[in-house]
């Protein structure tokens, strides 16, 4: 085979690929991924939105990923996906969940919401509370 088409044949390979995160850099917003036999350099990290909506996302050490690299050059690659290896939350596909492994998620403007939103047991649309008293008196903590 002729250097050139080995080099093709390198570049297509690369234009899509499959790996591990090793190392997440949140503050440039790259990862980079192992892909067993070489890893890549920091590699953008690709957002739902990231402009005037935006939704931030990075992925986490040992999180399967999927690349695209332009003409196949890994330098010039963007995580642009993740895949879940085993670990999917449900088996429900109707019932879209977000897990925040103990983290905290901020949302920035006004969140709407139709139907009821359920915090730690309590329901916000149908709580009652305990030591209710009339006129301008506070109520007691929402029941369970």
């Amino acid at each position: 085979m002729s250097e050139a088409l080995a080099e093709a044949d390198r570049r297509i390979e690369n234009l899509i690929r499959v790996g591990r995160v090793v190392s997440v850099d949140p503050g440039a917003a790259t990862a980079i991924v192992d892909f067993g036999d070489f890893q890549s350099p920091p590699l953008s990290v690709g957002q739902l939105g990231a402009g005037a909506v935006q939704f931030w996302w990075m992925p986490s050490e040992g999180e399967q990923v999927v690349v695209t690299c332009e003409g196949g050059d890994i330098a010039q690659g963007a995580i642009v996906a993740s895949l879940y290896a085993g670990n999917a939350p449900s088996s429900d596909g109707a019932v879209p969940q977000i897990n925040l492994a103990g983290g905290k998620m901020t949302v920035t403007g006004t969140l709407e919401v139709t139907g009821d939103v359920i915090a730690n047991g309590v329901s916000l649309v149908n709580h009652t509370h305990k030591d209710v008293k009339s006129g301008t008196s506070n109520t007691g903590k929402p029941n369970k």
